[in-house]
């Protein structure tokens, strides 16, 4: 038989964590299901914007979620382990791990974030980990004093850009439209530094390689002209889609994001959600954490009732 929880919530990140800590201070049997302790927060090289925290590097901050949480006893945390399906079965929800094991509980809290968007060019997928990455707070390092790229300016790609420029010789920011998207204060930054270069108007159109990745070329979308670029190392920074391919049953948005109420509900009585997932906006760690702590708040409301 399935072992029975009262709340069961599905990813390790941010909301995840702060949901389990307000269900335990609740006294809620609770189980953690995720794929990677602190979520994206694990990757981030540099946070300064979490409150109480002034500076801290992803780890760190993930280490302090983690230690909070071992504090309490009636929380259970699985690690490195996926979700595959989720149903509802009368007032009681059946979670089925990859592993082929199940568990039940009364309500279900989801917080599995999001993943890295992929461009689906030639080259992307025999290159990728060979060259192409997505996490230049993973994978940054294996490229000092090379050749770069980080296509996408958005946040996340100015800021990968400006973490890669203090290591590469040379950092070019690959943007689709004519604009720099991400915030002006990284645009000023990167405008600082000689080895930075921004090509806007340009359209990937392949990778190419040996054994690793060796360039990619991209149109100018002025001209028309194709151009090539070789280089060492590319990271692909343009966007996330959510991380939801077990959930069948919750409404969502046109961009697969959980609809939820201002009390993280979701249209399942009994399923809440929370974080990254959700079509809150703004994803920001102090915004996953305090809409965490909502969906706890608001399943333990619906446990009680159900009692």
């Amino acid at each position: 038989m399935p072992k029975k929880y009262e709340v069961i919530i599905i990813g390790s990140g941010p909301a995840g964590m702060t949901a389990a800590i307000y269900c335990a201070r609740k006294g809620l049997q609770t189980l953690i299901i995720g794929k990677e302790v602190g979520g994206q927060v694990s990757k981030s090289a540099e946070i300064d914007n979490y409150l109480g925290f002034g500076f801290s590097t992803g780890t760190d901050l993930v280490n302090a979620f983690q230690e909070h949480v071992k504090k309490f006893n009636n929380i259970e945390h699985l690690h490195n382990v996926l979700v595959k399906d989720i149903k509802k079965q009368g007032k009681i929800f059946a979670v089925k791990s990859g592993t082929g094991d199940s568990y039940v509980a009364q309500s279900l809290i989801i917080a599995s974030g999001r993943n890295p968007r992929m461009l689906d060019l030639p080259g992307e997928k025999e290159y990728r980990n060979k060259g192409i990455s997505y996490c230049e707070v993973c994978d940054g390092p294996l490229f000092k004093g090379k050749k770069t790229a980080v296509i996408g300016s958005g946040n996340s790609g100015l800021e990968a850009a400006l973490s890669l420029a203090k290591i590469a010789s040379q950092v070019y920011v690959i943007e689709y439209t004519k604009n720099i998207a991400g915030d002006k204060y990284y645009q000023d930054e990167l405008k600082k530094l000689k080895n930075v270069k921004f090509i806007t108007s340009a359209q990937t159109t392949e990778f190419y390689g040996d054994k690793f990745v060796k360039g990619l070329k991209y149109k100018d979308l002025k001209t028309g002209k194709i151009n090539d670029l070789k280089l060492e190392g590319i990271f692909i920074e343009i966007g996330w889609i959510p991380s939801i391919d077990f959930d069948k049953i919750t409404k969502k948005t046109k961009y697969n994001e959980i609809i939820v109420d201002k009390q993280c509900h979701t249209n399942i009585p009994g399923i809440f959600a929370a974080g990254d997932i959700t079509d809150v906006g703004y994803w920001q760690i102090i915004i996953a954490a305090g809409e965490g702590a909502k969906a706890a708040l608001s399943a333990y409301s619906y446990l009680s009732k159900q009692k």
